[in-house]
């Protein structure tokens, strides 16, 4: 009677486990509403992609758009080139149209000596900051590939002031600055000499269903055309020191079918400093904004989150103007810098619009976004909450299921009392 009574009980969760999951997951606070937007890889068929590559803590993000053309946007620390390159071939790209370095430190732009080495690249994006060596601007000299050396030395002259000229010294830097000034690319059977471009405010690159904007860092002045001066097009662009590399970071919006996603580098909104005469890079960024400009940048899609997360990014001025639907942070697992902080964190959560807002690539590795049937949705590398629960649920009904068969032919007919 005891076994009988078990075997009940098991099918009948056996039953409930399969038709009233998602209630039984609500209750115990498992939901995959916790995932509201996230799709299976299988279901992932959009007309472009925007892919958060995991290279640790550091930056990479590749995007092919509608009509096939692609972007990369940084590609992490040198270890991690490998990595980038795997991703971009696994999507059957053997060329890149776009390829935009933000700025000069390491964990931005060390893969993108492999990937140089390995694709072709037609368009390069580099910061206002001149490669050379030398720790002092007495002793700072650009490097010999460096083509806006010219120019650095004209700004001196008229300037007489070098200590708002960016200067980097880095054996990566320098190394990325000769390979973009070497690379060419095949079309229609002739060989050419890759385009150079310094980004600034005001630098659109368009085509059907998309734009790029850029919105930082903004042009010194008209007159400081670099084409005039070199072989790179161009202007030079405000900087905030000649150390400040972060502040020279590239701040752009790509607009793809209406979905916006939003990229600032490492630009900072503050350094702790008590100095009120310090300007930064986003906050200069949020306060020059146009009224038009301020409605192209509300309600965006996906916003990178600014220095992996760090408390002197992401400024409440920031999120409160683009309030993102989703918050990517690319980070590092247990990293030395503390990234994400606690700071950044609260911030974003001021403003969050659904459960899944933030996703890090430490706990997630490669996150993707693109538009499945008009709604902006993402798929996870290292995670998939709702097939993890179903094969849960599967493995209990079929535990329980198995047991009370057990139980059911395991039990033995009452005899009767023989006389």
């Amino acid at each position: 009677m005891i076994k009988s009574s078990i075997a009940i009980v098991l099918f009948a969760i056996l039953i409930l486990s399969f038709f009233f999951s998602s209630k039984i997951e609500n209750a115990l606070g498992l939901s995959v509403n916790h995932f509201p937007n996230q799709v299976s890889s299988e279901d992932f068929i959009s007309p472009y992609f925007v892919e958060y590559i995991d290279v640790g803590q550091g930056n990479s993000t590749f995007v092919i758009l509608p009509d096939g053309k692609t972007i990369l946007i940084d590609g992490g620390n040198v270890p991690y080139g490998k990595t980038v390159c795997d991703k971009i071939r696994s999507k059957g790209v053997d060329a890149i149209d776009y390829l935009i370095a933000t700025h000069a430190d390491a964990d931005h732009i060390g893969g993108l000596l492999n990937v140089l080495d390995e694709f072709e690249v037609k368009n390069i994006f580099r910061p206002f900051q001149i490669a050379g060596s030398g720790t002092t601007a007495e002793t700072f000299v650009p490097i010999e590939q460096e083509d806006l050396a010219e120019f650095y030395y004209f700004m001196i002259q008229e300037t007489n002031n070098k200590s708002k000229i960016s200067r980097v010294s880095s054996g990566v830097y320098n190394s990325f600055i000769e390979k973009i000034y070497s690379e060419t690319y095949t079309a229609q059977g002739e060989v050419m000499q890759s385009a150079v471009c310094v980004f600034y405010d005001g630098l659109i690159i368009s085509g059907d269903d998309y734009s790029l904007d850029f919105f930082a860092p903004e042009k010194r002045t008209e007159m400081y055309n670099l084409k005039l001066y070199s072989n790179t097009y161009g202007f030079a662009t405000v900087g905030y020191g000649a150390n400040d590399s972060n502040g020279n970071s590239a701040i752009l919006l790509l607009e793809v079918l209406g979905d916006k996603y939003l990229f600032t580098g490492d630009a900072p909104c503050s350094s702790g400093s008590s100095s009120a005469s310090k300007h930064y890079e986003e906050l200069d960024f949020v306060e020059n904004l146009t009224e038009d400009e301020k409605l192209l940048l509300s309600n965006v899609s996906v916003y990178l989150v600014g220095h992996h997360g760090s408390k002197y990014s992401s400024s409440e001025k920031l999120l409160s103007l683009i309030k993102p639907k989703f918050s990517v942070i690319s980070v590092g697992k247990d990293n030395s810098y503390g990234h994400p902080s606690v700071e950044a964190l609260s911030r974003l959560e001021s403003v969050k619009t659904d459960d899944d807002y933030l996703l890090l690539t430490s706990s997630y590795g490669t996150i993707t976004f693109g538009n499945v049937s008009g709604k902006v949705v993402y798929t996870l590398e290292n995670f998939d909450e709702k097939e993890k629960l179903v094969i849960s649920w599967i493995l209990l009904g079929s535990v329980c299921y198995c047991f009370a068969a057990y139980l059911i032919f395991s039990i033995k007919p009452r005899r009767k009392n023989q006389i």
